[in-house]
């Protein structure tokens, strides 16, 4: 079976390659099943109901998917024995009960602190290569590849060790849900809010300068407006603030910014 869910962590990066208004990730996700499903089901009629029963509403974060895909296999794999009959129609109630608390984790952590904090941690790089007389300013053209090179190797890391979970679960896959440790996921967040901020704090001094000579030469309302809208927007942002109030905050700062004719 490794054969088998070596195929399927693979596809399942490409589940959303073909997302649709309608169901989501459906498609996405029978691609993902549909080496599993013919590996287990040997009869043409079996595996057809198989993927007719996948062919619903599904939509979750796409790195955490892989956690219920390979409880669904484990669940068809008992339906295939003949052992539950029971579990056909909670196939489609596990999905859906799993799809939003598992997107709301994927969301916190991939999208709202691993991928800024990564970003920052390829800027401090940057600047750090970008100094004066630096022998490495060269290399500043490689940082994305820093960037990319973070965040795939903890995002993939986690999709994979997701997939082979399924090698845990059993009969009581349900079960070993809870048991799951999420420190991983805990601690990069409060990583993540300590580094943000303190990154933030550091860009802002390198942008705007250090100590009173900075302002020296022109100390006046427009320089005074610079420092504070960053600064106010620098602890919004490491706040977490919504991002809506952060978007229309922004637009204002900018209209005030040119109406000084900055």
């Amino acid at each position: 079976m490794i054969k088998i869910y070596s195929k399927m962590f693979l596809r399942a990066l490409f589940l959303q390659a073909l997302w649709n208004y309608e169901r989501m990730q459906n498609i996405g996700l029978l691609f993902v099943l549909k080496p599993f499903l013919y590996k287990i089901y040997l009869s043409e009629d079996k595996r057809k109901e198989a993927l007719l029963r996948h062919t619903g509403f599904f939509n979750t974060h796409p790195y955490m998917s892989n956690m219920i895909i390979i409880v669904i296999a484990n669940m068809e794999k008992e339906i295939a024995k003949g052992n539950c009959s029971e579990k056909v129609s909670e196939v489609n109630m596990i999905k859906s009960v799993m799809e939003g608390p598992l997107a709301a984790i994927g969301d916190s952590f991939f999208w709202g602190t691993l991928r800024p904090l990564m970003a920052l941690i390829s800027i401090f790089i940057l600047i750090i290569l970008k100094a004066p007389d630096s022998r490495f300013a060269a290399y500043g053209v490689l940082v994305p590849l820093v960037f990319i090179s973070l965040y795939n190797a903890v995002h993939i890391l986690i999709r994979y060790r997701l997939i082979f979970m399924g090698f845990l679960f059993d009969k009581k896959n349900i079960a070993n849900l809870s048991k799951l440790d999420f420190k991983f996921l805990w601690k990069m967040g409060r990583l993540g809010k300590v580094i943000i901020p303190i990154t933030v704090l550091f860009l802002y001094l390198k942008v705007f300068g250090f100590g009173p000579e900075s302002v020296s030469s022109g100390a006046n309302i427009q320089i005074v407006f610079k420092y504070s809208a960053v600064l106010a927007l620098s602890v919004l942002v490491s706040k977490k603030f919504g991002s809506v109030p952060l978007f229309y905050g922004v637009i204002l700062t900018c209209i005030i910014m040119s109406y000084l004719g900055m």
